[in-house]
């Protein structure tokens, strides 16, 4: 088969010459339409349930609300996860789904169940909404609008019914949040002293507000000679028009909505606020779809944005775009991974010119590169991936493997041209040349797919993450063994001439000769040879248990996150200003660009926090280096901490999004307690804060959400209500309406709808103690104060509560303070498994990136145990000597020798990434061992030569060249990367070249010295 391949390809070289160029340039278009992200999809499809239930507190959230929505979700198809969160006012169910699974379809079928637990809520509570699909990076662009000519009110009504419809027509935007300004509404505050004094109640007054306007269908009538559409409107204009509505007629004249109440135009009340470069103003957040392209859809949506700016401007108002833009990180990491592939392209090729001499040997092996990467590219969207940095990755850690297979081809059939003189007929000599060295590069790049094997069978977000860099590395691999079968022939027939010599360089003349005379002294030591190297491996492996490990680095996105928290039950208004002393601060730190806060939640938005909890979006300025960001990170740290009594922590957002996808929070170590008492949990969670002080690497541990909040509890007594004809929800829904609010009904401006609420005027609702005094119409016609039927307490409650599979848990947020965190957790778990006993029924779970790389690291075992015994059973196949076997074998040990010295010398941790690059640097390194070892089966059984000490020496000299060349390449391709190790777009890839690099030198090592020593000593081979 592969003698007719190459035969094929050499019968028609200009066809095969022709082909290969168009496919080349098809690749390099292809480029301009692929679709580019910063990582592959990583997070599972998930979709979050969100219902508001004003006025109810958290605990009522749990039982009424998020219990129903639960169990109507839990068993759903293809559901993996259930998690959800009660907060006050507020259920949020979140389900991930299976991986693989069809989220469309998935949650569709989930709509139809939650529509049927819908009908089962309480009075009061909204229907459920369901989020849209969301990207794995979720944010898309982040902006603020600020004006010093608009008010809060109108200021907000622009974002929402101007900017917002406009930008959610761009395609690709999933959804967008307001944060910040005043949602207008037309309030009706009632006064309780007037009240009293007419002798109304809230229901009389809300009956009032809700007839005021309105709109009614009036039908039409017919003429006869037309139909006359009738239009019976009853929209007020004005509040004051509201305000003028009758009530009752008390003493003989009308009471009306304004004798009792201040009837205006207000906000609305807020669960959220925002700050914009330390000043109010409107921060509006817009989300991706699912598999949305995210560079074409930020660029569509800043398209948008430059069409209002006109607009904006006239009205005074101020844009401040990318206080958070993805984008900006997809472009820096893409532009980098991309200069490091052409910069390791150009070192690659000046190895090739160095080592041949010959521009056209250098360029048939050079061809190879972009011919076999673009067709690699192509191919993406047939599996469903993006360009991005890891399968750039993919493709850099291929860029040396790629041109080895032209190289190993083209220095054979340069040795078999020097060798044959100009006599020779080209065509057969370049076809013998290559038949050569087929079957040992079809073998070493199918033990490569093998070792590569583990990578793509990794489940969850690590397979997101590497599956794609392993795929792409593939497919230019096995892209290259293609062109390597039928281009590079057909070029070298094109190009190289039986009349040219071709010579090899004299300083590779010399190395030759020097490795000549140091393998004459290393022959008689085979067996010493034998023992060091089986004592280094030995070493090495004992060596890497004490590495530190952890799932993924520090990403260097040019962009921090800080979690701010305030005690329990701090006010929206003192969260807002202390954001606004923290932003400037924040703002003088040299580098930063922009700062945005948003505190608190705002409707139907993915953080749902208490007004206690807030976020700063802190963008850098372009082009800050890896120590630069490192130097801002803890200058932000130093400005939390400079706020006593509130806590806070500075992530990156790609590294506060995987934590999230991993265990629901955003720390990078969580420990979730189970069980049933919420105050049990709240005791073992002290416990276990107490016991995790004295952890090693111990950063800071707190509690993920404030458990309490202040709480006045108001406890209708049945007795007393049956004493004055009351039932209970009279005294209900007056509370609600008076605190709460309740929306009496609707008016409309142009398109944009006006609630009107009637609640209390905020004067009687300042002091706690107040409540009491709220009157309650009984039937008889008397006014009854609420402390005459129900009993008031100021007590602390729940501010949340969780439930992941239906089981109530307790979280804390773990930040060590050691690069360690697969190490810190095992020290943790033990200390509290010593400290900590646990009542029956109450467990603990660490959660986290650090369960994320132990599993990781388990998957890669498990399955690199299964690929090591196809790979075995490969080569016992490929070679009949199993002497040739544990040769091709014994370079294993001396990789891994190289790999742990450079792990160690970059830090002595090990990331996901860093695994990896030990899993492909076994398959690199073994391609050259495979290439020697069956050169000399070669030399032995189809050149009928003798095996002995001169044949061990020829074999090793004419391997000499595809050695050194193949290695250098693949050296220089990654050195890049290499190089840029933590830099903005390389820091996943970094440590996995770096780990390459250090195998690679010791396992060229190994095959130019030592293998050559250990067949010498150990090989046996005889001629057929």
């Amino acid at each position: 088969m592969l003698t007719f391949i190459v035969r094929g390809a050499l019968r028609h070289p200009w066809w095969i010459a022709l082909l290969a160029t168009l496919l080349l340039v098809v690749g390099v278009a292809h480029l301009r339409t692929a679709r580019y992200d910063v990582f592959p999809d990583f997070v599972p499809a998930e979709l979050t349930i969100q219902v508001e239930s004003p006025g109810f507190t958290a605990l009522q959230v749990e039982q009424r609300v998020t219990q129903p929505i639960e169990n109507a979700v839990n068993g759903g198809t293809d559901v993996d996860v259930v998690r959800s969160q009660s907060i006050q006012g507020l259920a949020v169910i979140t389900v991930v789904f299976k991986e693989g699974s069809d989220p469309f379809r998935d949650r569709q079928l989930l709509a139809e169940r939650i529509a049927e637990a819908s009908a089962r809520l309480p009075q009061g509570v909204q229907a459920p909404t369901i989020s849209p699909m969301v990207s794995s990076t979720m944010d898309l662009l982040k902006f603020g609008l600020l004006s010093d000519k608009l008010d809060p009110l109108a200021l907000r009504s622009l974002a929402d019914w101007t900017v917002k419809p406009r930008l959610l027509a761009v395609a690709g935007v999933a959804d967008a949040t307001v944060f910040g300004g005043g949602v207008r509404e037309w309030q009706v505050r009632v006064h309780p002293d007037r009240l009293a004094a007419f002798g109304l109640t809230l229901e009389d007054v809300r009956a009032a507000a809700a007839a005021a306007s309105g709109v009614r269908g009036a039908g039409y009538v017919d003429t006869p000679a037309q139909r006359v559409v009738l239009e019976a409107d009853g929209t007020l204009a004005t509040p004051t028009q509201l305000g003028q509505a009758v009530i009752t007629q008390h003493a003989g004249r009308n009471v009306t909505l304004a004798d009792v109440a201040d009837v205006a135009e207000q906000a609305a009340p807020a669960f959220g606020d925002s700050r914009i470069m330390a000043r109010p103003g409107v921060l509006v957040a817009l989300n991706s779809q699912y598999g949305a392209n995210t560079l074409e859809v930020t660029h569509a949506v800043e398209a948008a944005l430059d069409e209002l700016k006109p607009m904006l401007a006239a009205q005074g108002v101020t844009l401040v775009p990318a206080l958070h833009r993805p984008a900006t990180f997809v472009e820096v990491a893409l532009a980098r991974m991309r200069g490091a592939l052409l910069l390791g392209a150009v070192l690659v090729l000046a190895v090739l010119v160095l080592f041949l001499r010959d521009w056209r040997t250098a360029l048939i092996s050079f061809f190879s590169i972009p011919l076999s990467l673009a067709f690699a590219v192509m191919v993406f969207p047939w599996f469903g991936w993006t360009i991005n940095t890891m399968t750039l990755g993919g493709l850099a850690v291929a860029l040396g493997v790629v041109v080895d297979d032209a190289i190993i081809d083209v220095e054979n059939v340069m040795r078999r041209l020097r060798r044959a003189g100009s006599t020779a007929v080209r065509a057969e000599v370049i076809l013998d040349a290559s038949l050569e060295v087929r079957r040992p590069v079809v073998l070493a790049t199918v033990v490569v797919g093998l070792v590569f094997l583990p990578i793509l069978l990794l489940p969850g977000l690590q397979g997101s993450f590497f599956a794609p860099l392993a795929g792409a590395f593939l497919l230019a691999t096995f892209a290259s063994l293609l062109v390597a079968l039928t281009v590079t022939p057909a070029l070298c027939l094109l190009l190289l001439r039986a009349d040219r010599r071709h010579r090899e360089p004299r300083w590779l003349k010399r190395a030759k000769l020097a490795q000549h005379r140091l393998l004459e002294r290393a022959l008689p030591h085979g067996r010493a040879w034998l023992i060091g190297a089986l004592l280094l491996g030995a070493a090495a492996v004992a060596v890497l248990p004490l590495f530190g490990a952890a799932l993924l680095p520090e990403f260097r996105e040019g962009h921090f996150v800080i979690q701010l928290q305030g005690p329990g039950g701090t006010s929206l208004e003192e969260m807002a200003r202390i954001g606004e002393h923290m932003g400037k601060d924040v703002l003088a730190i040299p580098g930063v660009a922009t700062v945005s806060q948003q505190v608190g939640r705002a409707e139907a938005v993915q953080d749902t926090w208490p007004p206690n909890q807030s976020e700063f979006h802190v963008e850098l300025k372009p082009g800050l280096g890896a120590a630069d960001q490192v130097r801002i990170e803890t200058a932000l740290k130093n400005v939390v901490d400079g706020y006593p009594g509130f806590s806070g922590e500075v992530v990156t957002f790609l590294g506060d999004r995987i934590g999230e996808s991993l265990s629901g929070e955003t720390a990078p170590v969580t420990i979730s307690i189970y069980g049933n008492d919420l105050d049990t949990l709240d005791r073992l969670a002290d416990k276990v804060k107490q016991s995790m002080q004295s952890v090693p690497g111990n950063g800071s541990v707190r509690l993920s959400d404030t458990p309490t909040v202040p709480t006045l509890r108001i406890a209708p007594q049945a007795e007393r209500l049956a004493a004055y004809g009351l039932r209970m929800a009279d005294v209900l829904d007056a509370v609600a309406a008076a605190h709460q609010g309740v929306v009496a009904g609707e008016v409309f401006d142009g398109v944009q709808p006006i609630a009107v609420r009637l609640r209390l005027d905020p004067s009687a609702q300042r002091d706690p103690e107040t409540v009491g005094q709220l009157l309650l119409r009984s039937p008889a016609g008397r006014n009854v104060p609420l402390s005459a039927v129900a009993d008031t307490d100021l007590l602390e409650g729940r501010a949340n509560v969780l439930h992941e599979g239906g089981r109530r848990r307790l979280v804390l947020a773990v930040y060590p303070a050691t690069a360690d965190v697969v190490g810190f957790v095992d020290q943790a778990r033990a200390a509290l498994a010593k400290s900590v006993p646990l009542p029956a029924g109450y467990y603990l779970e660490f959660g986290g990136t650090a369960e994320g790389a132990a599993q990781a690291r388990h998957d890669l075992l498990l399955h690199g145990g299964l690929a090591g015994v196809g790979i075995v059973a490969l080569l016992l196949a490929a070679f009949p000597d199993r002497r040739s076997v544990a040769l091709v074998l014994a370079n294993v040990p001396f990789a891994l020798v190289g790999g742990v010295i450079a792990a160690g010398l970059a830090g002595g941790v090990l990331s996901i990434g860093a695994l990896v690059g030990f899993v492909t640097l076994f398959g690199i390194s073994a391609r050259n061992s495979i290439m020697l070892v069956s050169h000399y089966e070669h030399l032995v059984s189809v050149e009928g030569a003798h095996w002995n000490r001169h044949t061990v020496l020829r074999g090793a000299r004419e391997r000499l060249t595809p050695i050194l060349m193949t290695a250098l390449v693949t050296a220089l391709g990654l050195l890049p990367l290499a190089l840029g190790n933590g830099e903005p777009g390389r820091e996943v890839e970094g440590p996995m070249a770096i780990v390459i690099l250090g195998g690679l030198a010791s396992s060229t090592v190994l095959n130019l010295l030592v293998l050559p020593a250990l067949a010498g000593r150990y090989l046996r081979l005889a001629r057929p």
